[in-house]
C-alpha cells in the first residue's frame, strides 16, 4: 500500500511539472508574418528559392524569408500578436533567425523605407528589432520610421515611443524618445539624437503610417491635416 502511494505521489508531481510547463510551450511564436495589405507591386522571396515571386495578400513570410516593393508599392505585415511592418515604395525587407528562443522579431533593412509600429506595453518577445546598415534599432511601444540611403547610411525617426540604436558590437548606444530621430552614418559614431523634422517628399507616407498607428491602437496622435 506504501509503494503505491509513492507511486501515486511521483506520478502526481510528474503531472504537476507537465501542466506547470504547458503554457511555457504553447506560447505562440510572433513568425511567419503575414501580409495583410498590400498596394502596388511586390515580390516575395522564399527561403531556399531559386528566384523572386510575385506577393499576394496573406502570404507569409518565416526565417530567411525576404519582400520587396517596385516603384509605388506598399506593404503590411504583421506578426501572431499584431505587431506591424509596413514597407514603402522600392524597398526591400528580409525576415533574421532568432538570436535567442524568447528575441524579439528581428528583421533586416536593405534599403528603402520601413515603419515598426508596436503595441504600448508589449512584452519583450513580441517586440521588433531592424537590422539597418551600421545601426541596431530595438522598437519598443512606438512608431518608429527607418530611411536606408544609398550610401549606406540610416535615418531613425521615433514618432511616438521609443527606440534604441546601437552600433556594430555595442560601441555605440543612443535612446530616443519620441519626436527626436538619429542620423547613423554608414561609418564612424552618431552624434545626440535631435528634435523630429519630415521632409514635404515623406509627408504622405507618415501621414498615412501616423494614421494607421491611431487607428490600430499603436499610439500616437492625430497627424496635422
Amino acid at each position: 500500500m506504501i509503494k503505491i502511494m509513492r507511486v501515486a505521489v511521483v506520478a502526481g508531481s510528474g503531472l504537476l511539472v507537465g501542466l506547470s510547463a504547458g503554457p511555457a510551450w504553447a506560447q505562440p511564436k510572433e513568425l511567419p508574418a503575414q501580409i495583410v495589405t498590400l498596394g502596388g507591386s511586390a515580390e516575395l522571396h522564399k527561403k531556399g528559392a531559386a528566384a523572386w515571386a510575385p506577393a499576394g495578400l496573406r502570404a507569409e513570410l518565416d526565417e530567411g524569408d525576404s519582400v520587396r516593393t517596385q516603384v509605388g508599392g506598399r506593404i503590411t505585415l504583421k506578426t501572431a500578436s499584431g505587431q506591424a511592418l509596413r514597407l514603402g515604395s522600392r524597398s526591400q525587407l528580409a525576415i533574421l533567425p532568432a538570436e535567442v528562443e524568447t528575441g524579439p522579431t528581428r528583421v533586416r533593412l536593405d534599403n528603402g523605407w520601413l515603419w515598426v509600429a508596436v503595441s504600448p506595453n508589449s512584452p519583450p518577445p513580441t517586440q521588433i528589432e531592424v537590422r539597418a546598415g551600421p545601426g541596431v534599432v530595438a522598437v519598443r511601444g512606438a512608431g518608429v520610421g527607418l530611411r536606408r540611403g544609398a550610401d549606406g547610411g540610416v535615418l531613425v525617426q521615433v514618432h511616438h515611443g521609443s527606440a534604441v540604436c546601437a552600433g556594430p558590437n555595442q560601441q555605440w548606444e543612443r535612446t530616443l524618445t519620441g519626436p527626436q530621430e538619429l542620423l547613423i552614418p554608414a561609418s564612424g559614431t552618431p552624434g545626440a539624437p535631435g528634435a523630429l523634422t519630415v521632409d514635404k517628399l515623406e509627408a504622405t507616407w507618415v501621414k498615412w503610417n501616423a494614421d494607421q498607428d491611431l487607428a490600430g491602437g499603436y499610439g500616437g496622435a492625430k497627424p496635422a491635416p
